[in-house]
């Protein structure tokens, strides 16, 4: 039996050596030459895909929103009958991006509206508490800045520029899973889903969820498209349809707010109401917002538009309904000339209005804790569009 066992297990000796020598020496197919120069194009992707995430990850912040201390009912053991005690519980979670030098960050607006502590981490594993410097609800933008050194800044692009089927990386902590890092496509330009007045947002099919709320949507060359603000949704996660805010807008906005004033927004001064149009020849318009009453001595009553006027396109943008003519006029820089085309007894007339700044303030400017604002942006479709 001995011999039996002694010579069982150096066959079982010499076996494991042979299958573990062809391991080492390679044993095993590879790709045919031809499917390897196929697959270099993906390597060559996957390369890009690294070197981009790698460039934009240190600017990429984890951000925790904790309430102010409030009362909270918990049993004091030995200590009698109940008693309020303070207790704090984290409220909202969200990611941001690095935008200077001086440690400013931005995230979105629904990430800090409600106010508190704001706690910061950063890609090295660094953790601050950060300032609210303000918000612009209009956008769902905010601005904090946190006092550290060696802060790595990541620069915008332009977002305008960008195109349908363009490769993107989102960046950002979903369900508080920091330095998560997905890819997709932009997949449409230009979205409006009812969550803020000037939205124009970027649709991408990379992965966005909960959390990701301020992240980075990044381009090939490592400069930020877009602010990832919402998805839509029937399972409460990502069903491959997210929405951004393009970067040119965003740029704009923190620009000013960290200048320490309010966003300019273009004033044209008319009231208005949607109507079906009909041009002269017959055909009938896209749709159009009919002017029912004109600002005395406003830009548009000076530039010559009229009451019964109806508009269909601002600065060569179709304009058929009034969210599109308000969005389209409040991103106008006040003090610069908005070409107006409206429908006067069914023929097309352009004017060219002087905008004024239309009135408007920064919340929460050089403080800590937001005021009261609006609530929440409406949700377009019921359980489905939720904002991350």
């Amino acid at each position: 039996p001995w011999f039996t066992r002694s010579f069982a297990a150096c066959v079982l000796a010499y076996s494991s050596a042979v299958w573990a020598d062809g391991l080492l020496s390679g044993a095993g197919q590879t790709l045919p030459p031809d499917v390897q120069e196929a697959a270099s194009h993906a390597r060559n992707l996957s390369r890009a895909f690294r070197a981009v995430a790698k460039h934009a990850a240190p600017s990429v912040v984890s951000i925790e929103v904790v309430p102010q201390a409030q009362p909270g009912v918990v049993r004091m053991r030995g200590m009698g009958p109940m008693q309020l005690v303070p207790m704090q519980v984290p409220q909202g979670m969200g990611t941001g991006f690095v935008v200077s030098d001086e440690g400013h960050v931005v995230t979105n607006n629904h990430v800090v509206r409600m106010g508190g502590r704001i706690r910061v981490t950063l890609h090295d594993g660094r953790e601050a508490e950060a300032r609210l410097v303000g918000t612009d609800a209009e956008t769902d933008l905010a601005v904090l800045k946190v006092d550290l050194p060696g802060l790595v800044p990541i620069a915008f692009g332009d977002s305008d520029a960008a195109e349908v089927g363009d490769w993107v990386i989102a960046l950002g902590a979903p369900f508080g899973l920091r330095d998560t890092v997905t890819a997709g496509i932009i997949s449409a330009k230009g979205r409006e889903v009812g969550l803020s007045p000037l939205e124009s947002y970027l649709q991408t099919d990379a992965t966005i969820n909960p959390g990701n709320s301020g992240g980075p949507l990044v381009d090939m060359e490592g400069r930020v498209g877009g602010s990832n603000t919402a998805i839509e949704s029937r399972s409460g996660g990502s069903d491959g349809i997210g929405f951004a805010i393009p970067a040119t807008m965003a740029r704009d906005v923190v620009e000013s707010i960290i200048a320490g004033s309010a966003p300019a927004r273009g004033f044209l001064g008319v009231q208005m109401q949607p109507v079906a149009v009909r041009r002269a020849s017959g055909t009938v318009a896209d749709g159009g917002v009919m002017v029912v009453s004109v600002v005395e001595d406003g830009p548009a009553a000076r530039a010559g538009i009229r009451a019964g006027d109806v508009i269909v396109k601002v600065n060569g943008t179709a304009t058929p309904d009034m969210r599109r003519v308000m969005r389209e006029i409040r991103l106008c820089k006040p003090g610069t000339e908005c070409a107006v085309e409206v429908l006067r007894d069914g023929d097309a007339v352009e004017v060219r209005a002087m905008l004024e700044d239309a009135p408007s303030t920064v919340a929460a400017a050089g403080t800590q804790q937001a005021p009261p604002q609006s609530p929440a942006p409406r949700i377009i479709v019921p359980d489905r569009l939720r904002q991350q």
